[in-house]
């Protein structure tokens, strides 16, 4: 980033940057319009291009400036409690359902990337160990001792990865199929709990259902 735009207070930093964010999420790299950005920011055009070299180097470093976020604001507050396996899913559910609803240009923006192919090999590098890290939180410090004794506890864990995994690749089609209906956010999260609900009494003692 140019000193210029770091001298900026955080406020205004995060305003331009949330209102090209959103322009990204909406139009994708190549028809995002630094005309609707600057609009969106309350800015001159001028001023854009005092801050910003080109329009790569905002949607650059715009990820750089999300990716970082994540990592601060979400990532790294999720304590490594002891817990089980359901209950790390439901609870890492809820962080990204707040941080989605305290964040939504962020989130919208990370979504759209994910599903485009506007990333560098380096970038697709980071947002890649982003996942793996997501990954490591999910499997770290479990407690197994929740599932039924005459159930393998790491067979079910897979079991519970791969439904998971399943409905994530569901929505993530949706997502790319119907557009990204973040409005229905509630609903989805809803409906993952539901789901979360019927695994804890397929694979639970009845004494944690």
């Amino acid at each position: 980033m140019k000193e210029a735009f770091i001298s900026l207070d955080e406020k205004r930093q995060y305003e331009i940057l949330a209102a090209a964010m959103g322009e990204f999420a909406e139009h994708g790299f190549t028809k995002a319009s630094t005309n609707r950005i600057v609009k969106r920011a309350g800015m001159s055009k001028g001023m854009l291009y005092y801050y910003f070299e080109s329009k790569r180097t905002l949607f650059d470093d715009a990820l750089d400036f999300a990716l970082v976020h994540i990592e601060n604001h979400m990532l790294d507050g999720i304590a490594s409690e002891k817990e089980g396996f359901i209950e790390r899913c439901a609870r890492l559910s809820h962080i990204k359902y707040r941080y989605f609803m305290a964040h939504p240009a962020i989130s919208q923006f990370i979504t759209s990337v994910y599903f485009s192919d506007d990333l560098n090999e380096e970038q697709k590098l980071r947002n890649e160990a982003l996942i793996e890290n997501r990954e490591q939180i999910l499997f770290d410090n479990l407690d197994l001792t929740r599932f039924r004794d005459d159930i393998d506890h790491r067979t079910a864990v897979k079991l519970i990865a791969w439904t998971i995994s399943g409905y994530t690749r569901e929505m993530e089609h949706m997502m790319k199929t119907e557009g990204m209906a973040f409005s229905r956010f509630d609903a989805y999260f809803d409906e993952f709990d539901h789901y979360l609900d019927a695994m804890r009494k397929l694979y639970y003692k009845e004494e944690y259902q």
